[in-house]
């Protein structure tokens, strides 16, 4: 059988492809394109497939607008599916409901990748996290038990990555630290592995703060060669922590826990969130503080979405509190974007809906500002240590004058960005970077810099075009010297109430 990955990334859909199946995933918020896509193919009389994490909460809704739909991990039902698609006789809905053995999982087709279009790559070594968020919808399709791939399966996927080219890797599991002993025994093996290949690779990972509390695992993700993590931080107000039950960022400093990691020289992003119950307007000013002090550069902040599923959906629904159900989130997918954006899908308690995205629009924009961004950057590296380098120079090692002339021409075109323009605020932040960098260039990595200067150009350019301009911000909220009004949770005009 013949199998062909068609990423719209890094290149564009063909439509008139000639196959016998095509077969989809996207998170909610890529919905709105996966309608799209699925109604081209469908209009050419293709078989249209869906599956992934939004279809495996609610994939009954999703049959009208596809010809067959999985729910759950498809190790198991695909083969299933692909008799059945011989003998013409597929169900529409394939279900697994029970979690799968992932130590016998297929190992991924990475080789059907065009490896070169790509900066970053993704690995998974378990799935589910033991902690049980209300917002999350992870431990309602993956579970609450992490399981873990073997650690050969692991590094099997990784020697693979290694040979199609791969230089940054993330391990997308939703807590790469869920199951703390397995979490050793990899990064052991990594330490291993990349002594022996001269650190061809630089890892990132999610995972929970508590990590903070392992010095060795710490210690062995350094000599690994990570170069970050990504935290679920949410908020930095106790009430909503406990309110979320997100009880494990509770246990210490948050900020104390960040600069804990940072002094391994492992750069640290987050996920933030407002719009929890115990949420007010000075929320937005306490995030910005908080992401200041401690020098988080990115982060994925949006407003709270109750996720279908999750308990937090199922208590807002059962509070009357649901202003769209899932039905109507899909009907109007192309408004609705989702978790991460600035879309609102329930009644507030202590704000106004508008209350809300007026902060997360000065909030979003005041974060992504030169001046905020910058000295977060700053803020990060100041924390890392001198340590020994791991990769050492290798005589031997071929000079590749392709990637070395895809270097410079990178570099050329990420000066020129910052240096060529109008803008005084780009010019200035860059050479406000490039100086503290140069200060401490025997810690500081140069391509960390480089990186960060090069996705921040996008984040400025996202915020830009859908918030309004960040260097207009300032770092004040525009509810500063308001006082809190208690508001009660009620049906607003321009919201319809769902209750169950």
């Amino acid at each position: 059988m013949e199998v062909e990955i068609l990423d719209e990334n890094v290149e564009d859909m063909d439509f008139d492809r000639e196959c016998d199946l095509v077969a989809m995933t996207a998170f909610n918020v890529q919905v709105p394109r996966a309608l799209e896509i699925a109604a081209e193919f469908r209009k050419r009389g293709k078989t249209v497939i869906f599956g992934g994490p939004y279809a495996s909460l609610i994939g009954e809704k999703f049959l009208p607008y596809f010809d067959v739909v999985f729910k759950g991990e498809t190790e198991y039902t695909w083969p299933q599916f692909m008799e059945d698609f011989k003998k013409g006789e597929h169900k529409r809905l394939y279900v697994q409901k029970e979690n799968i053995d992932i130590s016998k999982s297929p190992t991924p087709r990475y080789d059907l990748l065009k490896a070169e279009r790509y900066a970053c790559f993704y690995l998974q070594t378990t799935r589910g996290c033991p902690f049980k968020c209300e917002f999350c919808d992870i431990i309602i399709s993956d579970g609450r038990v992490p399981r873990a791939k073997s650690v050969e399966q692991i590094m099997k996927e990784a020697e693979i990555l290694r040979k199609i080219g791969a230089t940054t890797v993330t391990f997308s599991d939703a807590n790469f630290i869920g199951n703390p002993i397995s979490a050793k025994k990899i990064l052991e093996e990594l330490v291993a592995w990349g002594k022996r290949h001269n650190y061809p690779i630089r890892w990132n990972c999610e995972l929970t703060i508590n990590v903070a509390e392992r010095d060795d695992l710490l210690e062995l993700a350094r000599q690994a060669n990570f170069g970050g993590m990504f935290f679920g931080i949410e908020t930095p107000r106790k009430s909503s922590l406990t309110e979320t039950m997100k009880t494990v960022n509770l246990k210490r400093s948050l900020v104390e826990s960040i600069q804990k990691v940072q002094s391994y020289n492992i750069a640290t992003w987050s996920g933030m969130i407002v719009g929890f119950d115990h949420d007010d307007i000075a929320i937005f000013q306490e995030q910005f503080d908080f992401l200041q002090e401690a020098g988080i550069p990115f982060t994925t902040a949006g407003i709270l979405v109750a996720i279908p599923l999750t308990p937090l959906y199922e208590r807002l629904q059962k509070e009357g509190r649901l202003a769209m159900d899932v039905t109507r989130m899909i009907e109007d997918s192309e408004k609705w974007r989702g978790h991460g954006s600035g879309d609102l899908n329930f009644i507030p308690k202590l704000m106004t809906s508008e209350q809300i995205k007026k902060g997360y629009n000065w909030l979003i924009r005041a974060m992504y500002s030169y001046d905020a961004f910058g000295d977060r950057l700053i803020k990060c590296f100041s924390n890392f240590k001198k340590y020994e380098p791991l990769k050492k120079k290798d005589p031997n090692e071929k000079f590749s004058l392709y990637h070395f002339l895809k270097g410079i021409y990178l570099l050329s075109r990420i000066v020129k960005h910052f240096t060529i323009t109008l803008n005084n605020k780009r010019r200035q932040f860059f050479f406000k970077v490039m100086k503290a960098w140069w200060k401490n260039k025997e810690i500081w990595g140069l391509e960390h810099i480089i990186s960060c200067l090069t996705i921040h150009i996008h984040f400025h350019y996202y915020v830009d075009s859908s918030q309004g301009n960040p260097d207009s911000a300032g770092f004040v909220s525009p509810f500063d010297g308001m006082e809190p009004i208690p508001h009660i949770a009620s049906p607003e005009p321009s919201m319809i109430a769902v209750r169950s």
